[in-house]
Parts: C-alpha cells; structure tokens; sequence
C-alpha cells in the first residue's frame, strides 16, 4: 500500500520498489498511476521518478470524459503522452467492448489525440472490419479541425454520389465546413459555410453550395446566404439576411428538408434600425427573387424608411395620447409600375374610464400618401399574363381620415380550489371589447398597387369581442414560490361592415395548456352569409410517457388576400361573393415518436395535401440508442413535383454514432453539409 509522487504525476501499488539515486520505481500489484486528469491502471509499472517517464504493462488509461486505451504495453514517453503495443481503444465501459478500435502501434496524447497503424474494426469479439492502415481520433472537448463523416448515396436525380466533408478551425471564435462531391448523373459540386463571432456585439456566417452539372448539361447551379448581426450600441444594431440562387428550381433540387425545397422566394434584407423609449427608426433594403414566375414582376424597396411612434402622452396636453406610423419607399421593378411612396399616418386618442367598469377611447387620425405616378390602365405583356399597371409619371396624393372609439371592460372572480388537481386557486375572467372606425376621404382609384397600404377602402366598420380566460396558481411550500398559468383562452369576435352592408365572419381563437401533457391551439374564420368556414388552423402537442405526438392543420378557401389595417381581428374580415369555392390551401402536418423500449424509437413524420390528396413528404426514422453507440435510419418518401414534373427524389439515410467520435459511417442521399449549424468554443 505504497504512494510514490513525483511532479503532477502519483503511483500507487501494492509493492513498490526504488532507486534513491537513479530514480527508478517498480510497482507491482493493483498499479494505478495519476497524470493529471488521466489515470492508468495495470499489475506493473516501472516509473523514473526524475524523468517521468516509465512502462504499464497489461496496463489501461482512462482519459476523461470517457475514453479507454488499453495495450500490452504503454509506454509513458511525457506528460499524457504514450506510445502504446497491441492496444485497444474505445469509449464503452463495458469489460468486452461494444465497439472498439485494436491497434498494432499508436500514440496517444491524452489532452489531444490518438492515432495509429494496422487497425481493425471490432464489434464485441468479432472483427468486423479486419484492416485499414491507420486511425486517429480527438480525445479535447475543444474543437478540432480535420475531415468529418464521409457521405455517399445514390438517388434518382444525382445517382451515385460521394461527398468528404473538412472541418476546419481557424480560431477560436471561426470555423468552416468545406465538402467537395461528386455526382455520377450530374458532375462534380459542393458545400461551404463560414461562421465567426467576432465579438459579443458581432456575429455571422457564410454558406453556399455549387454544382457543375457537367454531366447533364453543363450548367452551373447554386444558392448561397449571408447572415450578420451587429449591435453597435444601445438601442442601434446592423441585421444583413442576404439570400441567393442562380435559378428557379435549384432548391426544389438539392436541398433536403421541405420548407427550403418549397420556398416560394428567395429574399435579402439589410436593416439599420434605431430604438427610443417611444420611438423606432428603420432604414430598409429589401431585394428578393420570385421562384414561382420566370417574368422579372419582383417588387423591390430601395431603399424603405419607417418611422413608428407608439402610444405616448402629448406633452402639455394631460390625458391626450398620439402615436405616428409614417414611411418612405423606392419601389424598383423590372416590369410593372414602380416609383416613390411617402406615408404618414398619426392617430391622437383620450382613454376616459368610467366609474372603473368601462374604458372607452375616441381617437382621430389622419393618412397622407403621396405616389409618384398615377395608375393610367393596365395591359397584358407579350410574354403573357397576368397584366401589368400602366403608369404616367404624375404625383398623386390619396388623404384620409380616420375616426372612431374603442371600448374595454374586464370582470374577473377568484375560486379557491384547495388543492384540487394542484391548484390552490383559479381567476376567471372576462374581457369584452369593440371597436368603431371611420374613414373617409379623396383620390382612391388610379394608385399604384405595391402593399396593402396602398388598397385602403372608404370604411364604415364596428368589430366586437369577448375572451374568456381561466388563470391557475399551484400549490406551494412556505420555501417555494407558487407557479402561475395560463389554462384557458378562448376569443370569440365578429364585425359589421356598414360599408359593404353586411356581417363579417365570426372569428374564434382558443388556447388550451392545462398541464404539460397536452397543448392545443386553433383558432377558424366562419361566413355567417352563408358561405360557411372560410379558413382554420389547429396545433395540439401530446407528450405522454414514450410517447410524443404533434398534429397541425391549415385550412384556407380564399387564396392569399391583404387585410386592411383597421381590422383588429383578421378572422373577422369578410372577402365577399368573389370567394373561390375550391379550396386554396388544405394540409395537415403531423409526427409522432415512440420510445418502444429503452434503446429503440420510432419516428414517423408526414406532410398531407388533403387538396389534392398527396403525401408531398413522409419521413419514417428509427434510432436505436445503446451507452457508447448508437444507429439511425431513415426513408424519405416524397411526390412528384407539381410545379416542375419531376419525379419524386426519394432519399434513404443511415448513420453510426461512435461516442467520442461522431458520425463516422453516414450515407444521406440528398443531404448538404451547409445545413451543419456553427459550433464555437
């Protein structure tokens, strides 16, 4: 029971024998050797107390926060640093190993890496892998360049592929990813993506990817992003979003998950944005590319100016509130009308309370918009529809205004529940509210149609709403704060339109997370003229043991319309008779996973168009999860392409998890490398 130290480094053995003079130790029985975080264990050791350096033979070295080397005979050559003869290595704790890597020779720097020669492969007691000339693996929790997981595949569209993704850390706040591939149908291509972080205020990435098809056509396709954020100072900050492709249907092709591969735009955004206490100063550049038309229609803001006030008292003016919506806009177009458009539209309004039931609050506004041309008719194109503004040149000046009153109330009961269902109480309440506007004014017709600010009706509108809520405070500890939750929302709201003579729809929005078990939220928009449900969302999320399931709905019969600004509740705006009677947007989305036993789970996911009855995209997953291992698979069945006729780009993907060693076997047929997310120290 012998402790022998010297340095960082400490032996213990049942029987230790020494050399004063030259240094020498000798252990002998239940040898364990400290090296700093490191430890060896084995039946012997000899150790040179003044050099450091000594043998274990039959000897294993532990290296946080798992990592296992064992061999016939380790050698210490420095601190943490071995030669090792016949050794094995591995992550697994277990006594014969899950996975292992045996090596003829090899050197391990325990802060660092291992590598070595004449490796195999072994799974348990069998050789799986029988050879392969050399190995090496990290052993730091920092980040560390080298190649990652080679990835290969065959699809319909690219057919046999291989992609050697390089990893590459250039400091400690900038890496990059750079996989170079190669496609048997298309030609050569591949993926990067830089990422820093230059400060805390600063920080970004680059990425794109670029194929040759010089097997196809000999087209060069790609699509890139940029992203940076800068907050320069208090209340000042720089957002760059800057999107990019060479063609219509590149991200239909190449990319892998649906909503990039149905992305309808590809859009760029460069803001500087200025923050008061009450005011918020926005300077804009928005730039996009349309993915669904091949004619140059975009409609671009160079630049777009907004200034917003919110509610604020007037000064001098006690009681009196105002606030300021106002913008500036260059509208640039390849083809269709374009031109200049100056917005300003401030509101004054005077909350009164009455004998505290009731807040009512008359307001008045105004709207100038000024255009730099005015719309003169319309014609359809030589490259066809649809039609396109035909504009003059000339000034125009729409004015509006705008009166009206809003009205607010709020009645609420406290029950004391005493513990049942871990309540120890319940608020109900009850909120009615309405709101009036009026507006009136000139110059409506003949203006450039570019956002719903420019296609404001005349109006004459009342909408009215009542919301139910039920709040819950659980039961506590005189040591323990008690949680408060939101259990119920439930708005129901409706509108008459007195302008157009009719009732807008009814509108409802519920809320439901009584525990976390069950989450639900949907809310519908119903046509009381008749013309029934015009549109409905549904969210619910169940999480039960091993089981976790989500569903979501759209449900849409008018196409896509811009809501005019006084509507305080969009559900409750009336289209009209101009409704299509075929639906314009039907899907459901759902998932579910299941922990079928402790290393296995299911996943199953779907994407439905129940409009035209198709499975745009069904993915269906297993991952089998082990202490040191762990596999995954998974198929992607998806349709064809509407828009484009294609085929369906079905894809298969499997993957081997090495604890300590990622993804070291992975084939993901259709994958990219730039969807890898930023990893910094």
């Amino acid at each position: 029971n012998v402790g022998v130290t010297g340095g960082p480094a400490r032996l213990l053995a049942d029987r230790v024998e020494t050399d004063r003079a030259t240094g020498e130790a000798g252990g002998v029985g239940r040898v364990t050797f400290y090296d700093g975080g490191q430890r060896l264990t084995g039946p012997r050791m000899d150790f040179n107390i003044k050099t450091g350096t000594g043998v274990v033979y039959e000897g294993e070295a532990h290296a946080p926060p798992y990592y296992r080397i064992m061999g016939e005979r380790l050698e210490r050559l420095g601190d943490s640093v071995y030669r090792v003869r016949k050794g094995v290595f591995t992550p697994c704790d277990d006594d014969s190993p899950s996975w292992s890597f045996h090596l003829g020779t090899a050197n391990a720097d325990m802060e660092d890496f291992v590598w070595g020669t004449n490796v195999s492969f072994w799974v348990k007691s069998i050789p799986l892998i029988p050879f392969f000339p050399i190995f090496a693996a990290p052993l730091r929790k920092e980040r560390q360049s080298g190649f990652l997981t080679p990835v290969w595949g065959n699809t319909t569209r690219k057919g046999v592929f291989a992609e050697i993704p390089f990893y590459w850390v250039i400091s400690d706040s900038m890496d990059a990813t750079i996989a170079p591939g190669f496609y048997t149908k298309l030609g050569f291509g591949g993926a990067a993506e830089y990422r820093y972080v230059l400060s805390q205020e600063q920080k970004g990435s680059i990425g794109g990817a670029l194929i040759y098809e010089a097997f196809k056509n000999g087209a060069v396709r790609s699509y890139g992003s940029a992203k940076h954020e800068w907050r320069i100072a208090p209340g000042l900050s720089v957002t760059a979003d800057l999107n990019g492709v060479t063609d219509d249907h590149v991200l239909r092709d190449y990319a892998s998950d649906l909503q990039r591969r149905s992305a309808q735009r590809a859009e760029s955004n460069f803001f500087v944005t200025k923050s008061w206490t009450n005011w918020n100063l926005v300077g804009r550049v928005y730039w996009y590319q349309d993915l669904t038309v091949e004619r140059p229609v975009e409609l671009q803001r160079v630049p777009e100016i907004t200034l917003q006030g919110i509610r604020q008292p007037i000064p001098g003016v006690p009681g009196f509130l105002y606030q300021v919506d106002s913008s500036a806009v260059n509208f640039l177009r390849w083809q269709g009308s374009e031109g200049a458009r100056l917005d300003v539209h401030p509101v004054v309004s005077r909350p009164i309370p009455l004998a505290g039931l009731l807040t009512v609050t008359p307001f008045v506004g105004g709207r100038a918009t000024a255009y730099s041309t005015t719309v003169t008719g319309s014609h359809v194109p030589v490259s066809g529809p649809p039609a396109v503004e035909d504009t003059n040149g000339e000034w125009r000046v729409r004015e509006l205004l705008e009166y009206g009153s809003d009205a607010e109330s709020r009645a609420a009961r406290v029950y004391q529940l005493a513990g049942l269902g871990g309540f120890s109480a319940m608020l109900h309440s009850i909120e009615p509210r309405d709101h009036y506007i009026r507006i009136v004014g000139h110059n409506f017709s003949r203006l450039p149609q570019w956002t719903n600010i420019d296609n404001i009706p005349e109006a004459n509108w009342f909408e009215y709403s009542l919301t139910n809520r039920l709040r819950a405070r659980t039961v506590s500890s005189e040591e323990s704060e008690a949680t408060r939750l939101d259990l119920v929302r439930l708005v129901v709201a409706n509108a008459y339109d007195y302008q157009a003579g009719r009732f807008g729809n009814v509108a409802g929005d519920l809320t439901l997370q009584a525990t976390t078990t069950l989450g639900l939220h949907a809310d519908a928009s119903y046509n009381v003229n008749g013309q029934g449900l015009q549109a409905y969302t549904a969210d619910a999320t169940a999480t039960v043991p091993r089981v976790t399931g989500t569903v979501g709905l759209r449900y849409n019969r008018a196409p896509a319309v811009q809501v005019p600004y006084f509507v305080q509740v969009p559900g409750t705006f009336n289209l009209g008779t101009n409704v299509p009677d075929s639906s314009s947007t039907h899907f459901l989305q759902g998932s579910v996973s299941v922990e079928i036993w402790r290393n296995l789970v299911v996943k199953v996911q779907t994407n439905w168009d129940l409009r035209t009855d198709t499975f745009v995209e069904s993915r269906f997953g297993l991952d089998f999860k082990f202490d040191c291992w762990a596999f995954s698979a998974e198929y992607v069945k998806r349709t064809k392409d509407i828009a484009t006729g294609q085929n369906a780009d079905d894809d298969i993907r499997f993957s081997l998890h090495l604890l300590g060693l990622g993804n070291v076997v992975s084939t993901k047929m259709g994958a990219s490398v730039i969807d890898s997310g930023p990893s910094f120290k």
